[in-house]
């Protein structure tokens, strides 16, 4: 640690051993400032900023205990190290000194090596707080380029298909979710992908890079549904962070026939409400996670088709909405997921979004989620 990179401010009524302290100090090479009362000392602070204050207790008008009192209101003991240097031996005064936010005591009677030892103990605190600051920073920074990749890698627009309504919710828990969807749409059809990646952060950014880079690529070769995801787990494998995977479903949708095809990589499955008489459809596949079939070698992806009817709903959707708990821990998917889709059938998408939201809110008794909420509906009117 170098001394001459910090500032100590001495503060102390009795002249000479305020210069007692303060010469001590300096042949130490720390840079030092005084302030002779309580006053002068809250001013000090304010324009000089120094890394540690040593704070007599016993001074006229303002005493260091007041002092102390209005310093904590704005800086911690790890933003500012204050020792309190008092000739009293009670320890009920000691005790009062701690309360209001003191990070160490010194007796007047004490000896250079003590005084030492105890102002660098209290500076290295305030050091490992300030690493800790910008490496709090950089996180930040580095949070703020995910989010910024995620927002681009996210869908700008919806699908128009005839006889279809597309609608989407996006609602990251975090700066940076760990939920991704997309929309690829080529001659005669349109693929409608999700996914649920394990993690939030910087990795769950890379990793729903790679499924977009991997998507693409699928489709400039027009492959089906099961060989993008054959490719994508490949692509999490080998490219993705240890231990990462991604739950997905896809389908493809051929607007003209009103069919589709799916395929499921350990995801929950896709749900449509036959809205024509109120029931639900669950559709799903065998199949294991991104990132982990390709590891363990597993079998291929299989791939199944659908007929629509119209009025039916089509809902993808990641766990954070289902697995939402409220005060009892009973969770939204047993409570009332489908009673709601029920009771707003006839809701538009985006007014059913805003709605899911809100009573996500009323049933966890929370305005903030505690995992992503994520969803695409397709409605099917008709051609």
């Amino acid at each position: 640690m170098n001394q001459a990179e910090f500032k100590i401010l001495v503060v102390e009524d009795n002249e000479l051993n305020r210069k007692v302290i303060v010469q001590k100090l300096k042949k130490n090479l720390y840079k030092i400032d005084e302030a002779e009362n309580g006053l002068m000392a809250l001013e000090k602070v304010k324009t000089w900023k120094p890394d540690l204050i040593l704070l007599d207790v016993m001074m006229p008008e303002m005493d260091g205990f007041q002092v102390l009192e209005i310093l904590r209101q704005t800086q911690s003991q790890v933003e500012l190290p204050i020792i309190l240097v008092t000739a009293m031996q009670d320890s009920e005064d000691i005790v009062k000194g701690f309360k209001l936010g003191a990070n160490d005591y010194l007796p007047k009677n004490f000896n250079t090596e003590e005084l030492l030892a105890r102002v660098n103990t209290g500076l290295k605190i305030r050091s490992y707080h300030k690493l800790l600051q910008l490496r709090n920073n950089t996180i930040e920074r580095e949070l703020d380029i995910a989010r910024l990749i995620q927002k681009k890698i996210l869908p700008l627009s919806t699908p128009n298909l005839p006889g279809f309504t597309i609608g989407s919710l996006y609602l990251p828990m975090d700066k940076v979710g760990g939920d991704y969807y997309d929309y690829f749409e080529a001659e005669g059809y349109c693929d409608f992908f999700m996914a649920d990646v394990s993690g939030h952060g910087v990795p769950g950014a890379l990793i729903a890079s790679i499924l977009k880079m991997s998507m693409q690529y699928c489709h400039l070769s027009h492959q089906s549904i099961s060989d993008i995801l054959t490719n994508m787990d490949q692509a999490v494998s080998e490219r993705g962070a240890l231990g990462m995977f991604a739950t997905a479903v896809i389908l493809r949708l051929f607007p003209e026939v009103a069919k589709f095809t799916y395929s499921n990589a350990g995801h929950h499955p896709l749900l449509i409400h036959r809205r024509a008489n109120d029931t639900f459809i669950e559709l799903s596949t065998p199949g294991t996670p991104l990132g982990i079939n390709f590891d363990f070698k597993k079998l291929a992806y299989l791939e199944v088709e659908f007929q629509l009817e119209i009025g039916d709903r089509i809902i993808l959707f990641t766990d954070g909405i289902i697995e939402a708990v409220n005060a009892e821990e009973v969770d939204f998917e047993t409570a009332i997921w489908k009673n709601f889709l029920k009771e707003n059938k006839n809701a538009e998408i985006a007014d059913l979004s805003e709605k899911l939201i809100q009573i996500l809110k009323v049933f966890s008794n929370k305005e903030t989620f505690e995992d992503d909420i994520t969803w695409v509906v397709i409605d099917y009117a008709g051609n």
